[in-house]
């Protein structure tokens, strides 16, 4: 080997040389490795989330605050809850800005009921219009019910022949029609429902559950149900779930040749009004760049403690927290974090929309990502695709990857799902898939997408969903229906608090980890003088010199 002795000679010469001209390492250990502050911050109390879900959930349910229409968007729910949530964000100190925009107000200003009228039987009973329903006149509306039976099973690939024979024989203009929901959810069954509908335009419409794959699940609320179909939009049609026990009384009374008349009332201001999203900023280091931390706010006609209460909960503890951090010096983003509220998802990504056209020069300059919670708190963690790497990176690095292995290392198993339209992320994957919706929802709704270009975004969400979504141990989800409540965290372990807080805390380590990958790289010191090329030249010649020295004096030796 070429001998330790001569070499050593050189030594400080060569660390002189090191210091100069090799830069150090960079210093790939980012903040969030280094630092266990956000997951002590979440456990100084793991009760938090679930307690900002809870107040949420029960301000949609205050009667004298929300009145009958839950927090739906544009109701005065909607804007208790609003108020609750800017109150929080600037008692911590957060930059906080209101967007408004207008969109429908909508508020069941007293209890929605039908009397009925069966044989000598009069009562009246609770019914729960659906989500964006038309309303009745205040003194309600008159008519006999009539109802269109449907199969046993939904499997059933169209209306047999005896069920045909009686639609066919079954007048319903002018007439509250009961029917099953799940007429929906077959193809062939509703096409001849619409078509029906279109010849002979009811008074009203009543759902209940009839077949044996759903009757003994609770009411079931789509986002804009009461009008998403171009018929009811058209006639303007009532539409509200109505009990199962009263229901199966009017179709026995009805199947035994009785008349049932019914006096149907849901009354229902409905106006273009205001309504708004919620933004809360920390600045960061490089404040020409963004990350967006997001969830809606707004419920179908349910409590909706799960959807989406509990996404805004978990947008509320990230918030405090990062906003803790900063103000006690404990970290400081390299880049802003803006975290919204948006309003009217259940509406068709209304929010996450008119954000969008309202910031797309902003977006397309700025945003490395979106990171969007929705539906926290379920049995099982997932997050979409994001379909494009985070923005301004050398090297591709997708979102949902990120969350999964945070998970992972929290010993949380998260699946990737993939599917072009769910929340509010979808605005920014996939603009045009989301403009053609609100299109089709709201034609009137004016909203220029036109120059709108993809963002990486994720929703970070739970599963099941659904109460016919069954997982490997057997539990469901009951997102949209009633049972989406704080009961049910004792009745069905459902939105258990500890979960909550576990699965905010794999979305906040992923929000830490992408902010990692934008630190700033700190520059070695570097001498300022203009003589600096000159002196590396000079040690350059020096070294050269003295290697020559010892090699000619190595051949003499």
């Amino acid at each position: 080997m070429i001998g330790g002795k001569s070499m050593s000679k050189f030594a400080p010469l060569l660390c002189i040389f090191i210091l100069v001209f090799i830069p150090p390492p960079s210093n790939t250990i980012s903040q969030y490795e280094n630092n266990t502050w956000l997951v002590d911050f979440i456990d100084e109390n793991p009760y938090s989330a679930y307690y900002y879900a809870a107040n949420i959930s029960s301000i949609s349910t205050n009667k004298t605050l929300a009145r009958y229409s839950f927090r739906v968007g544009g109701s005065p729910g909607e804007y208790h809850v609003y108020l609750y949530l800017k109150s929080l964000l600037e008692s911590w100190g957060l930059e906080v800005k209101v967007e408004e925009f207008n969109f429908i107000n909508w508020d069941i200003y007293s209890e929605p009921n039908i009397t009925l009228y069966i044989g000598d039987e009069v009562k009246t009973v609770r019914i729960y219009p659906e989500h964006y329903t038309f309303g009745t006149p205040e003194r309600g509306l008159i008519g006999n019910l009539t109802y269109l039976p449907l199969p046993l099973n939904l499997s059933q690939p169209s209306l047999p022949s005896n069920i045909t024979e009686i639609w066919d024989k079954t007048n319903i203009s002018g007439k509250i029609l009961l029917i099953g929901r799940e007429v929906l959810f077959n193809r062939f069954w509703s096409d001849q429902y619409f078509d029906k509908i279109r010849r002979e335009k009811p008074l009203a419409i009543l759902y209940t559950w009839v077949t044996n794959d759903f009757k003994n699940y609770p009411p079931f609320f789509s986002s804009t149900a009461g009008r998403r179909y171009s018929l009811y939009r058209e006639y303007r049609l009532p539409i509200a779930w109505i009990p199962r026990k009263v229901a199966d009384e009017i179709i026995t009374a009805l199947e035994t040749n009785e008349t049932v008349m019914g006096e149907i009332r849901i009354p229902i201001r409905e106006s273009n009004g205001v309504v708004r999203n919620i933004i809360a900023n920390i600045p960061g280091k490089d404040k020409s760049k963004m990350l967006l931390i997001t969830a809606h706010y707004d419920s179908v006609m349910t409590p909706a403690l799960c959807d989406n209460a509990a996404g805004a909960a978990g947008v509320l503890e990230l918030a405090w927290a990062f906003s803790k951090a900063v103000q006690e010096n404990i970290y400081t983003p390299p880049i802003n974090i803006t975290f919204i509220f948006f309003t009217c998802e259940e509406a068709g990504l209304i929010g996450s929309a008119k954000y969008i056209e309202l910031h797309k020069k902003e977006i397309k300059e700025n945003l490395i990502g979106v990171i969007n919670l929705d539906t926290l708190g379920s049995y099982k963690m997932e997050v979409s695709t994001a379909h494009m790497g985070l923005q301004y990176l050398k090297e591709t690095i997708y979102i949902h990857d990120i969350v999964v292995s945070v998970g992972e290392s929290l010993g949380i198993e998260v699946e990737v799902f993939d599917d072009l339209i769910h929340s509010d992320d979808s605005s920014f994957t996939c603009p045009a898939c989301v403009y053609g919706l609100i299109s089709s929802w709201w034609p009137d709704f004016p909203l220029d997408f036109s120059d709108v270009v993809p963002s990486p975004a994720v929703m970070i969400g739970s599963t099941p969903y659904l109460p016919w979504q069954v997982d490997s141990e057997g539990r469901r989800g009951w997102i949209h229906t009633p049972y989406d409540n704080t009961t049910s965290t004792e009745i069905y372990d459902w939105v258990n608090p500890n979960r909550l807080e576990l699965q905010i805390k794999v979305a906040g380590l992923s929000v830490l980890e992408i902010l990692g990958y934008y630190e700033e790289e700190e520059a070695p010191p570097r001498p300022t003088s203009e003589l600096l090329p000159i002196l590396e030249l000079g040690l350059i010649v020096v070294l050269i010199t003295l290697g020559v020295v010892v090699i000619y004096k190595k051949r003499r030796d």
